[in-house]
Formats: structure tokens, sequence, C-alpha cells
């Protein structure tokens, strides 16, 4: 039997309490414990200035964030159209809706679903369409952008995810990879941990065998290239670097050079198939 030792990690963004991550042998991930209930967590979710809601750079750090989701966006889309070039999409957890209404005016029928209240106001000012859970639509694919580690009892979810898409659809989860570069090179301090939010960190072995028990076929990994840069400038303010800027990028690139060809970057995304 594979033992991990568990270690702690601390909340940087709103409590600065320590959350412990235990290694689930089964899954292959760590999980955050204690594990709160979805009540108690939405306190940790800071929702005016969490970085997936906000509409508006209010610091240098955030038009960071927001310069590389810009340019996430259409490289995010190039990656379904060798199976799709437009159908029923699916954003689940869709935050301000950029990646939704870039999606919806390149010719894709979209849904969004969200659970904050914050992001629901923000996605019915855009006039995005949304959907509640349990899903009751069928989808051609369903992405999910750095929201799944975010779910409690994965399995379910996915089951969930399975269901409602159409044969032959495609569900894409993007993650961070705990297995990187940059996650063993900051140990407790890589920012991607974000505990207590992220509920469990996954790597490539573990979202593959979630994906085989469900009865998706893994079709492609695919590299983030920005994640690294982003994850590495919030992990050297987490070690109150002196130079974190310069340290930030040089790390976030060595992490992509030493990542790029095996598919292991900080954040990948996977490409799920449900049988035809």
């Amino acid at each position: 039997m594979f033992h991990v030792k568990p270690f702690d990690v601390v909340d940087h963004l709103v409590s600065k309490t320590s959350f412990r991550l235990a290694y689930d042998n089964k899954r292959k991930a760590w999980k955050t414990q204690p594990v709160l209930s979805e009540e108690l967590l939405q306190a940790y979710y800071p929702n005016e200035t969490y970085a997936s809601h906000i509409d508006k750079a209010t610091d240098v750090k955030s038009l960071f964030y927001m310069w590389i989701k810009k340019r996430n966006i259409k490289k995010k889309l190039s990656w379904l159209r060798p199976f799709y070039s437009q159908g029923k999409l699916l954003d689940f957890g869709a935050g301000n809706g950029a990646f939704a209404l870039q999606a919806k005016n390149s010719g894709w029928d979209v849904s969004t679903y969200d659970a904050s209240v914050v992001a629901k106001k923000r996605l019915a000012h855009k006039k995005l369409n949304t959907t509640s859970i349990p899903l009751t639509d069928s989808y051609d694919v369903i992405t999910l952008w750095h929201v799944f580690e975010h779910l409690p009892n994965p399995e379910e979810q996915l089951n969930m995810f399975f269901k409602a898409l159409s044969p032959g659809g495609i569900l894409v989860l993007a993650l961070p990879n705990y297995d990187s570069w940059d996650a063993k090179h900051y140990g407790a301090k890589w920012a991607a941990y974000d505990v207590p939010r992220h509920l469990w960190h996954y790597n490539k072995e573990a979202v593959a065998l979630m994906a085989n028990e469900t009865g998706f076929k893994q079709i492609g990994i695919r590299n983030m290239f920005w994640g690294a840069f982003y994850i590495s400038l919030l992990s050297e303010q987490y070690r109150n670097s002196v130079l974190t800027w310069p340290l930030a990028f040089f790390k976030g690139l060595y992490s992509n050079v030493v990542g790029w060809n095996k598919k292991n970057t900080s954040s990948l995304v996977f490409l799920l198939q449900k049988p035809k």
C-alpha cells in the first residue's frame, strides 16, 4: 500500500488558518481536511474579489490574471473544434461568464451554471442562460475551467456530467496538477492548493482513474501555458520573496519547459469523451 504523509497548508487568501491535506490511496488524490459544510465554506470565498468572478482589475495581480484569462479563452475554444465546431455547451462554474460569452459569440448554444450569488448576477447581467442542478438537459460539451477541484464527491459529480452529455459528448476539466515542477518546488506554499476552497487535488493518474470508473474515455491532455506563471507569482508572494515578479517568471517558465513534453505542467486540461 502506497502511503504519503499528510501536511498542512495555510489559507493565504482569507482566514490565514491551516488545513491539512491527506492522501487518498483509492483516488490517488489529496483531500483537504477538515471537510467543511457548503454553508461554512462560503465564508472562505471573497465573492467580490475572487479571481474567477471579477470583471475589472483592481491591482497589478488581478490585471495580470485577466490578461492571462483573455488569452486563454481563444485557446480553450480551439481545443473543442476537433470534436465540435458548434453545439450545446454548458460552462459549469462559469464565474464572470467570460468564456461562456465568447463561446456564445462564436456560435455555440451556451448555458451556464454557478453556485455563487455574485456570479449568478453577473451571468444574468450578460444575458447568459443559466441552469440549475441536477442537470436535466443534454449537452455536446461540458466545460469546467478550474472548477472540478472545488466540488465534493468527485465520482458523483462525474456521473452527473456523464449522464448530461449526449453520446460522443466531451467533458473538459482544467485542473491544477500536484505533480508539476512548481507544485513540488513550492511544497505547502504552492498557491494552487488554495485551501479550503479546493477540496481535492489531482494529478494525471487520479483523473484517469476516475474517468475510467465513470465510463469516460480520455482522449487528450493539454498543457495550460500561462497557469505556471500566475501560480508561481502567488506562491512567491506567499513566501514573502523580495524579487517576486522575476522569480515567478523564471520559475513559471522552467516549470513549463520541464513539464511540456510530458504533459505535466502546473495546470492541465483533460478531454474526456462519453462513448458514442
